[in-house]
């Protein structure tokens, strides 16, 4: 697939649009876009998970993979086999016919394809970059979501939290529904919907959470959103993040929005709390603990940050860390420099990252541990682990490619 076009990333849905004219896949009777700079996976993740908790066939589409790329397709919530995707690649080959395709355009309609051959009632779509020229938005949703905007990949999507916006913006339709969980959306956006003239839920205007005296979460709407009902919902969540509360919150209020094409009850949102999501904050206890968490931008950081400053350990924090070279060092360093006692730097297997010298070198002030010509990320890995003792914690964070490449030795040995 990587060789289809000569450029990884091409904003352009001309090409993708051709290919899905072509493909004639059946459209899913709904289908829910998500975009944001953060948060995306998440909210998509518990989009599927009280859905099918109500009893739909739910096709879910998100990017990138951790282990295997199956992971990015899921029906009903287990990722699509190799042989079904193999067919759906071979029918998208079959209907490109010489038409240029990237990657992620390629996979994105391998997945619309394997929606309409499963027959879902439901697809959620995660946006890759962006979202006015993501191949995701070759579909028009039922309902758009926007999660946390903040700056990433400002060589495609703009300088400003305000340019970005526009972009993810791009998702919306003329009069279409979309939810915000930004809670600090910007003007752009705000602009974008009211040209639009969408039918907006908009987090702490439209409805907001809050916890009260027994720690128990609290989703609350205003009675002129929602008029018929379902204003208040209540759930405990024992040490949520900021961000997870803000997805879950937005998640309720897209359920309630579509109540109306996909009926749900109340009893179907419980699910919401035990979504987990592998490479997200992910927690793995033992004498020595880990974390694993794929947060490679600042405000990712700065919350992974917030849950190492209220969980210290009794021993050292050590951090595997790898970086793309895009990305903005200077930034998550401010974030993570004082919550972490040792570094252990990696260079992960792509021509986008960071060379394990240039992080050396901007990380000199920092105490590094020394792994002579060691960089590949399972070795930086298991020396971390070696060098670790009882009390101490491991966080291992920078990249999807980091993560997922750790995590894919203990994929091999559960398949061994």
């Amino acid at each position: 697939m990587e060789s289809l076009h000569r450029r990884s990333i091409d904003l352009n849905l001309d090409r993708p649009r051709r290919v899905l004219h072509r493909l004639r896949p059946e459209r899913p009777p709904v289908v829910i876009t998500v975009a944001g700079t953060n948060g995306k996976g998440t909210t998509a993740a518990m989009l599927e998970a009280v859905y099918r908790e109500a009893g739909y066939k739910v096709g879910c589409y998100t990017s990138p993979h951790l282990v295997s790329y199956c992971e990015r397709i899921r029906i009903d919530g287990k990722a699509v086999s190799e042989s079904a995707l193999c067919r759906s690649f071979e029918r998208v080959e079959q209907a490109r016919s010489g038409i240029p395709l990237t990657y992620f355009e390629f996979g994105t309609l391998a997945a619309l394809d394997s929606f309409a051959t499963t027959s879902v009632d439901l697809a959620v779509l995660e946006v890759g970059l962006g979202g006015r020229l993501d191949a995701t938005n070759i579909v028009s949703p039922d309902l758009s979501i926007i999660t946390a905007i903040d700056l990433d990949h400002q060589d495609w999507l703009g300088p400003s939290r305000e340019s970005i916006a526009c972009e993810k913006a791009g998702i919306l339709r003329f009069r279409g529904k979309a939810v915000i969980s930004d809670p600090r959306p910007p003007l752009s956006l705000e602009r974008a919907l009211r040209t639009l003239k969408c039918d907006a839920r908009i987090l702490n205007r439209d409805f907001s959470v809050s916890q009260g005296k027994g720690g128990a979460w609290c989703w609350r709407a205003d009675k002129s959103q929602w008029p018929r009902g379902g204003q208040e919902w209540k759930w405990s969540d024992e040490g949520a993040s900021p961000s997870r509360i803000q997805n879950l919150a937005g998640v309720v209020a897209a359920v309630r929005q579509l109540a109306h094409r996909v009926p749900t009850r109340d009893s179907h949102l419980k699910v919401l709390a035990s979504v987990l999501i592998p490479g997200r904050q992910q927690f793995v206890p033992g004498p020595v603990s880990q974390i694993f968490d794929v947060a490679h931008n600042a405000q990712a950081v700065a919350e992974l940050a917030c849950l190492l400053g209220r969980t210290a350990p009794i021993g050292k924090t050590r951090a595997v860390f790898s970086l793309l070279k895009e990305k903005d060092l200077a930034s998550i360093m401010s974030e993570m420099e004082t919550h972490v006692d040792v570094w252990y730097l990696a260079e992960v297997d792509t021509d986008r990252a960071m060379p394990f010298k240039d992080l050396h070198t901007n990380m000199s002030g920092l105490v590094i541990a020394d792994l002579g010509h060691i960089k590949e990320p399972q070795k930086v890995y298991q020396r971390a682990l070696q060098d670790a003792s009882p009390g101490d914690r491991i966080v291992i964070f920078g990249s999807f490619y980091l993560v997922g490449a750790i995590l894919a030795v203990g994929s091999e040995r559960t398949a061994a």
